[in-house]
């Protein structure tokens, strides 16, 4: 009987923990694509990491933030399966800005106003000296866990490609 509890209780343990350890495998993805992590911040359902892109001569840090939506519960689990929102940023940084690129920086200002957030679109953003670009995805987690060497090689190509189209909107906005 003793045995029947711990082994429902690992189990729940397991399901509870997809989440941190999908984190674990972008963490390995992105240090793969030579983008180590320099900074974490973890929440309940919600994780948050820092990537420094070394060789990248465009990008300067990718963050990527995982929010778990369902699966905490064996009966979620079964019925909906294991979702979370995965959002992708990239970061530029130009040290000097010249009046041209604040007024450029405006209308972009303007138009995410306006711009209704769609899962899959991306938007720009810009800060003091940085520009951004996001976009947001709904990813299941039991696509990428205990799937060996595919489950990795898919989670590579996922954050990857996204963070090449991000850095193709960024391209026209990075000064040498």
């Amino acid at each position: 009987m003793f045995s029947f509890l711990t082994s429902f209780a690992n189990k729940a343990e397991l399901r509870e923990s997809k989440d941190e350890m999908l984190v674990g495998e972008i963490v390995r993805a992105m240090a793969r694509n030579g983008s180590p992590s320099v900074a974490f911040r973890a929440d309940n359902d919600r994780q948050w990491i820092k990537f420094k892109t070394v060789n990248d001569p465009v990008l300067t840090h990718v963050y990527i933030t995982l929010d778990r939506k369902t699966g905490g519960s064996a009966i979620q689990q079964a019925l909906i399966g294991s979702k979370a929102t995965l959002t992708i940023a990239a970061e530029i940084k130009n040290l000097l800005t010249d009046p041209d690129d604040i007024i450029k920086m405006y209308k972009t200002d303007l138009a995410n106003i306006f711009k209704l957030p769609v899962m899959g679109g991306i938007k720009l953003n810009h800060e003091m000296n940085s520009v951004f670009a996001t976009t947001t995805a709904l990813i299941d987690l039991d696509t990428y866990l205990n799937k060996g060497e595919t489950g990795v090689q898919g989670l590579m190509s996922l954050l990857g490609g996204t963070v090449d189209k991000l850095k193709e909107k960024l391209i026209p906005y990075k000064k040498a």
